[in-house]
């Protein structure tokens, strides 16, 4: 089975985050947490980690799920920054 466990783990984490970011239905929001609480449940299971590592690892985020990029670069020219 590989490592499929961490990459469902990580879908639904993101999911029920993304959901988050939009909803203002208390019942709703409680049963996304309750979810994104299942994922971390799962993490701690299978990596041995304790919960609060889990947390900070992986449940700080906030807002809407997006790719966590950066992409930096510099041009000279004979010595010259352009």
């Amino acid at each position: 089975m590989g490592y499929q466990w961490l990459g469902w783990a990580q879908l639904i984490q993101a999911l029920s985050q993304s959901s988050l970011a939009f909803l203002s239905n208390i019942y709703d929001i409680e049963r996304y947490e309750e979810l994104r609480m299942i994922c971390a449940e799962i993490k701690e299971e299978r990596t041995g980690l304790d919960m609060q590592e889990i947390k900070d690892l992986f449940m700080n985020d906030t807002g809407y799920q997006t790719p966590k990029v950066d992409v930096r670069g510099d041009s000279f020219q004979v010595m010259k920054v352009l």
